[in-house]
This record gives C-alpha cells, sequence and structure tokens, in this order.
C-alpha cells in the first residue's frame, strides 16, 4: 500500500497539472492534511460550537480544490490567498473565544502562513523546495492550563503527514532550467507585440508548449505584474502592463 502510495505521488508530479510546480503539489498536501485537522476538531466539538466547527471544515476543505485549480490555470493566486486568510481569521476567531486551545491554533495559523508564503514565492518561480518547508515549526511556548478534547501530538501528527513526503522529495529539488526562463520570456514578450491575445494565440506561435503551460506561465507573469487577464475562462484575454 506504501509503495502505492509512493508511486501516485511520483505520478502526480509527472501529471500535466503539477509537472515543473511541485511546489504547488506539496501545498495541496498540506492543505489537505490542514483540512483533516479541522474535521477532527469539529469531532469533538461541544454541540453548541457546531455549526462554528462545520463552516471552518467546509473553507478548510475548499483550500485543496482551489490549489488544483490554480495549477490548471482556472483560478488566480489572490483567489487562493484570500481563502487562505479568511481561514486563519476563523481559526484565530474559535481560539479567542476558547474553542480552540491557543497551542492548536497558533499550529494552524503557522501552517497556513507558511502554505501562503510558499504558494506566493512558487509564482515568482522561487527555484528551490525541500521536504524542510512543510515541516512543523518546534514548539516553544508552554501548552496551555485548559484541557483539550483533541491533543496538540495529534493535529501535529495530522499536519506532519506520512514519511512519503520526505522519501519524494529525495532527488526532487531543482531549479529552473533555461528552457523555462526563455519560455517564459517568449509568452511575455508575444503579449506584449500583440496586445489582447489568447492562450490558443500564444500556443500557435511558441511550439512545443501546451496550453496548460502557457497558463501557468501567464499566472506568473501576473503575479509578478507584467501581464494582466480580461475576461473570464475561455473568454480570457491577455494584456501587457506598462509602467506609468
Amino acid at each position: 500500500m506504501a509503495d502505492k502510495g509512493n508511486n501516485f505521488h511520483r505520478f502526480a508530479l509527472q501529471s500535466s497539472l503539477f509537472k515543473g510546480h511541485s511546489d504547488w503539489y506539496f501545498c495541496f498536501l498540506k492543505s489537505e492534511r490542514i483540512a483533516h485537522v479541522t474535521m477532527i476538531l469539529a469531532e469533538h466539538a461541544d454541540k453548541s460550537q457546531r455549526d462554528e466547527f462545520h463552516a471552518l471544515v467546509t473553507d478548510a476543505s475548499s483550500v485543496p480544490t482551489s490549489i488544483v485549480h490554480l495549477a490548471a490555470g482556472e483560478m488566480d493566486l489572490a483567489q487562493v490567498l484570500a481563502e487562505l486568510f479568511a481561514l486563519m481569521t476563523a481559526i484565530r476567531l474559535l481560539t479567542t473565544n476558547n474553542s480552540i486551545t491557543k497551542e492548536t491554533g497558533r499550529i494552524l495559523v503557522d501552517e497556513l502562513e507558511a502554505l501562503a508564503e510558499k504558494l506566493d514565492a512558487s509564482t515568482r518561480l522561487s527555484p528551490f523546495v525541500t521536504s524542510d518547508d512543510f515541516l512543523i515549526p518546534p514548539m516553544s511556548e508552554k501548552a496551555e492550563s485548559r484541557p483539550s478534547l483533541v491533543s496538540n501530538e495529534l493535529v501535529k501528527k495530522t499536519l506532519a503527514g506520512p514519511e512519503i513526503l520526505k522519501d519524494i522529495h529525495k532527488g526532487q529539488t531543482h531549479q529552473i532550467t533555461k528552457d523555462q526562463q526563455d519560455r517564459s520570456t517568449q509568452v511575455l514578450a508575444f503579449v506584449r507585440e500583440n496586445k489582447g491575445v489568447s492562450i490558443k494565440d500564444i500556443a500557435a506561435t511558441i511550439k512545443n508548449c501546451s496550453e496548460k503551460t502557457i497558463q501557468r506561465e501567464l499566472n506568473v507573469l501576473i503575479s509578478k505584474g507584467l501581464v494582466r487577464r480580461v475576461g473570464e475562462r475561455r473568454w480570457s484575454l491577455y494584456e501587457p502592463i506598462t509602467e506609468a
């Protein structure tokens, strides 16, 4: 069973969805684990707090789906970050009213902050990704005296996930290749020269480059403030952003 999971992770990293963006795949896995933690918390919540925790689980469960759509070029990074920030606020509020212990709340918020930073860095062509980026930070504060229905060890264990994450990272650390840099430059040049172009227009010009790959390059250029998208989904056009 473990080997099967290992093979699937390797397949995912080489798939058209995540190839060249392994950091997005690990963000997807980490967001899934955060959603699992919120479900565990909800299962142990008082009946009077069920509605609050149900909303928390719903918000947390939407994040991995959004990351998948980000990788597919169907969602902007800003939308995913907005979901993460809203989730942080919900956790802080539950911590303030003592529905979640302070230590558990801090662990979750720390994880979400690291996830947001990793996602933002990934669209700026961050050259390296390692398993250390997904480790739980060491606990330096003392545990609270207030009893918790869910142990913090269970929370940390769920967030950490199986050892397969570390195994997959062996040999997976990579640097952006010259071909990737050249492709991004070609996409930007085409948008600047033509203005108001579609992904199909770009794909017809840049050889040996799929529409999904072009969409990823455009997302990177959007995050850098070099290109803007006008319109929605299949009717989207891309325009250059010129400095004032």
